[in-house]
């Protein structure tokens, strides 16, 4: 195959959806809005798609004022209705939009959609009237923000929709996922440092200068913040187990192995072929080593490491393990297998777990869509 035939299917695989006809193109959002909810979604988000961010800002603002100064009906109420409707299927369409610059690697671009998206959503006069809509898009949007590095803005999205939900466990999930990366910023996995070992108990609250994303402040969030939310979310839905995991996690750093254990051990009884097994484990080990049982660490850390091959993070714990029992046979065997994989960093749950639960993202979204009045 030439470069030239090479270089044109490249070109277009990447390329974003064909160019709307010049007849859609004019439309404005309130009109795209309507075609998104029908038959002609894809040409709808074609055109958005292509749209600059001052162009969105303007499609907007011009929605809402004219959803705002829409000259009285007979029917109050269906007004109020119809006004919600076409709000939420354009903010629906500014997701997708989103979702789109998202999986293309412009992270910017979702970012700016997204908030154009909520200031839709806030508009709404009646949402209660589509809370399934409300709450599917605050999750998406949250994870969406995180997944980009905007932590400060995906604790501010998620915060919103909690107000809108105070039982919606997944969103409890999610904002629980952004305050434990926040609260473990400043030392992720090292419970012993130069100073010696950290009490973990008592996880002082702290800002962040110059994260990722827009370079904003982290919120004010600490550990046992996160434990509450996490706690609260199994009391909604037992069964959720992404929250018994970080739960369990959230207990091994606040200096409280002996109740993360079980928490850890029914995840990985349930999961026994999944990344939620992996990081099961992975976490059962750390509260091994926090109890001084090596061998029990040792055996975790090799479930882990058994399960994904390809991931570094067991393998390099296995290797601590190993070392601290006297192996260092075994310890230098499992080091070695770490630095030989030379893995992809998402062939490691534990980066995905960072971000928090960024593989539902398509999933979920696929729900909002369906949820689009």
């Amino acid at each position: 195959m030439s470069l030239i035939v090479v270089l044109g299917v490249l070109s277009l695989w990447n390329a974003p959806p064909a160019q709307a006809p010049e007849a859609v193109s004019a439309l404005s959002l309130g009109e795209l809005a309507e075609k998104y909810r029908g038959a002609d979604r894809k040409d709808a988000l074609a055109t958005v798609v292509l749209w600059t961010a001052g162009r969105v800002e303007a499609e907007t603002e011009g929605l809402l004022e004219a959803v705002e100064g829409a000259a009285p009906a007979a029917d109050a109420q269906e007004e109020l209705r119809q006004g919600d409707v076409t709000l939420l299927a354009a903010a629906g369409l500014l997701s997708d939009a989103a979702a789109h610059a998202l999986w293309r690697g412009r992270p910017r671009r979702t970012r700016w959609e997204l908030q154009a998206a909520a200031r839709l959503v806030r508009a709404t006069r009646s949402p209660e009237a589509f809370a399934g809509f409300v709450r599917r898009f605050y999750l998406v949007a949250g994870l969406m923000l995180h997944e980009t590095g905007d932590v400060a803005a995906a604790y501010e999205m998620l915060s919103e929709g909690r107000r809108h939900a105070e039982d919606d466990a997944e969103l409890m999930l999610a904002l629980g996922a952004v305050g434990e990366y926040v609260a473990t910023l400043r030392d992720y996995e090292l419970p012993e440092g130069a100073r010696g070992r950290r009490d973990a108990r008592v996880a002082p609250r702290f800002v962040v200068e110059g994260q990722a994303g827009e370079g904003g402040r982290l919120p004010p969030v600490d550990l046992a913040d996160v434990e509450a939310l996490y706690a609260k979310a199994l009391q909604q839905d037992p069964g959720l187990l992404e929250a018994r995991l970080r739960l369990g996690r959230v207990l091994v750093l606040r200096d409280r192995p002996r109740e993360a254990l079980p928490e850890l051990e029914r995840v990985w009884r349930e999961t026994p072929r999944s990344a939620q097994y992996y990081m099961a484990r992975l976490f059962e080990g750390q509260a091994r080593e926090r109890l001084g049982d090596q061998q029990g660490a040792a055996v975790a850390f090799s479930a882990a490491a058994e399960r994904l091959p390809q991931a570094q993070s067991a393998l390099v714990a296995l290797g601590r393990a190993l070392d601290r029992l006297g192996e260092g046979t075994r310890a230098q065997e499992a080091f070695d297998r770490a630095i030989r994989r030379r893995a992809q960093p998402r062939d490691d749950p534990w980066w995905d777990y960072l971000v928090g639960q960024p593989d539902r993202i398509e999933g979920l979204f696929e729900e909002l869509r369906r949820l689009v009045p």
